[in-house]
């Protein structure tokens, strides 16, 4: 069996082939008569203005495209594009169904019988009463700008639209927006958009049967370069009576601003007063920083600083000692000083944090006094304590001290002994 199927093969495939070429020559001498589909030819619509004239606007709800079958012969078929059909609707003839008929038309010249069928299909359109009202231009971006930059001024050309368009497309209409692609620039540019229409979702509407008192905007951007400024706070006035200063924070420490170039190199820093004067608890503020900026604008996620400054309590301790414990200072060779009264006692009292009070002794207060630039005679002379910086005095001690010549009147050398403390450390 085969070798019935394989004998002789090559004069079978030959006789195949042969017969193959014969019936594209019988094809080709014939050109019989075929039919070939074409899809989505866009249908023209004439005569708007029957519509426009009555104050009403269309929308179209089907038949923006048809589809054309063609009977011809296969030479001429085989030739034919979507390009060379035309097909229109009038609306001239619109049905009281709002429909109008397709029209379809070979536009290539032929002397072939040509037979086209559309299959009757109609534009269906949907009316409606025309409204006209105003909308601000509102400007958005995409993309971003050289790196230190941001958007300046912007200024759009020009900024109110009047839309026209069937009632209820009018009535969804939110704003009308014109999008700036931001691709890297560092300088001013302008561009030109064409406008954009978005409901109170900004979700865009379809711009189809609408129409614009102008189909282009004139966008004019600035860009602006940007720098970082520092932020410092300067604290004025004292807490009230028995109260200190502990400290003060801020956030943010810098802020990013825009501004021209002339203007930016003028702005070094930004420092902002806080008064604490009377303060019995922590002040804190939240200040705003346009305020500062001059012509310059603030860019920041931060528009405003956070003070915050630590007001505490004073703890307290009491210190006493007699005049002769007061050691003398910058005494003139040729001078000699006694107290008027060298046993007189003198008490102060120390304010400030607990943990700083515990470490002070009234040796390491070294009182003292100064009496350079002091001639001979009677001075009432303000006592000097070596204060921490965390630490301050009640009220002030004076002494009165004699100041005389060498040899002249009775002298009683300072004394330097350690000084006693009593009582003991107090607390408020």
């Amino acid at each position: 069996m085969k070798n019935k199927w394989t004998k002789n093969l090559v004069l079978k495939l030959l006789s195949v082939a042969v017969a193959f070429v014969i019936w594209l020559v019988i094809i080709n001498i014939t050109d019989p008569t075929v039919s070939k589909r074409f899809t989505d030819i866009p249908v023209e619509i004439l005569n708007e203005n029957v519509i426009t004239t009555m104050n009403q606007v269309y929308e179209v709800e089907s038949g923006k495209k048809v589809d054309v079958t063609v009977k011809a012969k296969r030479s001429f078929v085989e030739e034919l594009t979507e390009a060379d059909f035309q097909a229109t609707a009038d609306l001239s003839k619109l049905s009281t169904v709002n429909t109008a008929g397709i029209d379809v038309k070979l536009v290539r010249t032929t002397k072939e019988n040509v037979e086209l069928d559309w299959n009757n299909e109609v534009l269906r359109i949907k009316l409606e009463e025309k409204d006209t009202q105003q909308f601000k231009v509102q400007i958005a971006t995409e993309g971003d700008l050289a790196e230190s930059y941001v958007l300046g001024e912007v200024i759009t050309q020009p900024n109110m639209i009047e839309v026209s368009g069937g009632v209820s497309k009018i009535k969804r209409i939110a704003s009308i927006g014109a999008m700036i692609q931001l691709n890297g620039q560092d300088r001013d540019f302008e561009a030109e958009i064409t406008p954009i229409l978005y409901d109170s979702d900004r979700d865009v509407i379809d711009g189809s049967n609408v129409s614009f008192s102008t189909d282009k905007i004139v966008v004019k951007v600035q860009v602006l370069p940007t720098k970082s400024i520092p932020v410092y706070v300067e604290v004025s006035g004292e807490p009230a009576e028995g109260y200190r200063h502990i400290q003060t924070d801020h956030k943010p420490e810098s802020i990013l601003v825009s501004g021209t170039k002339a203007e930016l190199e003028k702005m070094k820093s930004i420092t902002i007063p806080v008064s604490i004067d009377g303060a019995k608890e922590d002040v804190e503020q939240e200040i705003d920083l346009t305020q500062y900026v001059g012509d310059c604008e603030v860019v920041d996620e931060f528009s405003a600083v956070s003070v915050r400054c630590v007001i505490e309590k004073n703890g307290k301790r009491t210190f006493s000692f007699v005049n002769s414990d007061v050691n003398i200072k910058n005494l003139p060779e040729n001078m000699n000083c006694s107290y008027i009264d060298e046993n007189k006692r003198q008490t102060i009292t120390i304010l400030g944090g607990e943990e700083y009070l515990q470490s002070v002794t009234l040796s390491s207060l070294g009182a003292s006094i100064d009496v350079s630039g002091l001639g001979a005679g009677r001075h009432n002379v303000e006592v000097q304590f070596d204060l921490p910086e965390n630490l301050k005095l009640k009220s002030k001690v004076r002494v009165e001290v004699l100041l005389t010549q060498s040899g002249e009147g009775q002298i009683n050398a300072p004394v330097t002994q350690n000084p006693t403390v009593t009582p003991a450390a107090t607390a408020d």
